[in-house]
């Protein structure tokens, strides 16, 4: 009976790989639904800007073609449905240390180049989801930099 009971409590207590699954799962969509958010902050998600969300999303979730057609779907579902942003960035800033968020941005700054142009709208979403992700200004410009002298090059 008492060895019931401890076997009890035992799986109770121990760890399940499902939240932490779901939490990830979560976090791409996030990732992606900013990315996507991002690309459509001018009303023109050019071909450009695909082939680098694309991109950008494969070589960070490492997924092959169809998981990541499924996750860009989802995350373009997720994000028509918002009504703001903060559903996305209160779990990456909750979860990802801060080189994790610094890589998003970057991200983020990548695909407002990939069109060769930077629109003031643009610029200022990028800046407001700085502030969302729990990140500085400052380096909100060094990546911003880095990213506009890397299309440039």
């Amino acid at each position: 009976m008492l060895d019931a009971i401890r076997k009890l409590f035992q799986d109770e207590a121990a760890p399940s790989a499902k939240p932490d699954d779901d939490v990830e799962h979560r976090i791409q969509v996030s990732t992606c639904a900013l990315l996507l958010e991002i690309a459509w902050a001018d009303e023109d998600f050019s071909d450009e800007e695909r082939a680098v969300v694309a991109s950008l999303v494969r070589e960070r979730f490492a997924l092959d073609e169809a998981s990541l057609a499924s996750l860009l779907d989802l995350a373009r579902r997720e994000r028509e449905r918002s009504t703001d942003l903060y559903q996305f960035t209160r779990l990456i800033r909750e979860r990802l240390p801060r080189h994790e968020r610094l890589r998003i941005l970057e991200a983020l700054w990548r695909v407002v180049y990939s069109d060769g142009v930077l629109e003031a709208h643009e610029d200022a979403l990028v800046h407001k989801l700085t502030r969302l992700l729990g990140l500085k200004h400052e380096e909100a410009i060094a990546l911003k930099m880095r990213a506009r002298d890397a299309t440039a090059g």
